[in-house]
């Protein structure tokens, strides 16, 4: 009986896999051909559908986020290093090259902004205060572009959310979207999360301390640049009245941010009236002379708009419309807008020029 048991016992895990292989044989696995040759296929559950669709997204979002994380360390890392060109006084000749390169036409808009930028440099300028310039002019002439090129000039690079930060004030059509910028009130949800504006100034002043280890204690921490500042709603300049005349901003949790190292730039599509008329009277004035005289006033006085009597009834009429569109009358805001940047509408040549660059912009994608 024993033996028989024993014999019972050994024949059971022979049976379990006799069956075993029955089964493997008669189902259909996925991958495993027949004696025909035709492919073995096996419908799995939702459930396994559904797990394998997880996890397949899972993996997906893992490797994006390692490219994610790989691209912000590249760019980190280009921000925290100084360049060779902003150091000593390469940088300040590399300051004309550097603009030229980027905007076509607007010598005199260039003119302006590379002095500015050279006084902020050489230290001349009051560093108290941020360096503060409104573009004044019609669309589509270059102002938002030379804005991205200040920055580029000044730091090396020009990364958007990191040393440079565009607000579309048109956006801001109403006071209640002011609380963007420094975040909402107390007792406002989300109010200890502070704003765009000073989460953005805080973040550059950092990068820009950890760059210059200390010792740049003058260098530029990032470019600000407000965009059609004449269509945001009235009360916005006094709403920004301390940042724009100490260079100080409060956030919503009542932290102080410094931004006496940033640079402020504005655009305003106010003056254009003026502008044209300005550049009529120099085309005119172009127009009575002949030889060399004529082309000097074509190309300093009509593409420019620098060196006629124009000039002092052009930027008088900027001023005024300027007071009234933007400062809501008060001249206490017009004297923190700083430098007004007169520019002027495209030439023949300048058009030429920057239809010649968007073609080698797309030929360049092309290829």
């Amino acid at each position: 009986a024993s033996a028989s048991m024993m014999f019972a016992r050994g024949r059971r895990p022979a049976a379990r896999l006799v069956r075993a292989f029955r089964i493997m044989a008669s189902d259909r696995v996925p991958g495993v051909k027949t004696t025909s040759g035709a492919p073995v296929t096996q419908p799995i559950s939702k459930e396994a559908a559904s797990a394998a669709a997880r996890m397949e997204a899972a993996v997906r979002a893992q490797r994006e986020q390692r490219q994610r994380d790989s691209q912000s360390a590249k760019v980190e890392a280009q921000l925290s290093s100084a360049p060779a060109a902003l150091v000593g006084g390469s940088h300040l000749r590399a300051l004309a090259t550097s603009l030229d390169a980027r905007i076509d036409g607007q010598s005199a808009a260039k003119d302006i902004v590379m002095r500015a930028l050279r006084r902020r440099r050489l230290g001349l300028s009051d560093a108290e205060r941020p360096l503060r310039m409104l573009f004044a002019g019609p669309s589509g002439v270059g102002k938002t572009e030379l804005g991205m090129a200040c920055c580029e000039a000044l730091l090396g690079s020009c990364v958007p959310d990191k040393n440079f930060r565009r607000w579309n004030l048109s956006e801001f059509s109403h006071p209640s979207k002011f609380n963007r910028l420094t975040g909402g009130d107390p007792n406002y949800v989300g109010y200890k999360e502070g704003g765009e504006l000073t989460n953005f100034i805080r973040q550059a002043e950092d990068r820009r301390a950890r760059r210059m280890g200390g010792k740049g204690r003058d260098h530029t921490s990032c470019v600000i640049l407000f965009d059609e500042v004449d269509r945001a709603a009235d009360g916005l300049l006094t709403f920004l009245m301390n940042f724009l005349d100490s260079g100080t901003i409060a956030s919503g949790n009542g932290d102080t941010v410094d931004a006496t190292k940033a640079v402020i730039i504005m655009t305003t599509n106010c003056g254009r009236d003026a502008i044209n008329a300005a550049r009529d009277a120099a085309a005119a004035a172009a127009d009575g002379l002949s030889g060399p005289g004529a082309l000097f006033a074509t190309d300093a006085a009509v593409a420019a708009g620098v060196g006629t009597r124009a000039d002092g009834v052009m930027m008088a009429a900027i001023k005024r419309e300027v007071l009234r569109e933007i400062c809501d009358g008060r001249w206490e805001n017009l004297g923190r807008l700083g430098t007004i940047v007169p520019f002027m509408p495209l030439g023949a040549d300048g058009r030429r020029a920057v239809v010649q660059r968007q073609l080698g912009a797309v030929g360049g994608r092309l290829g």
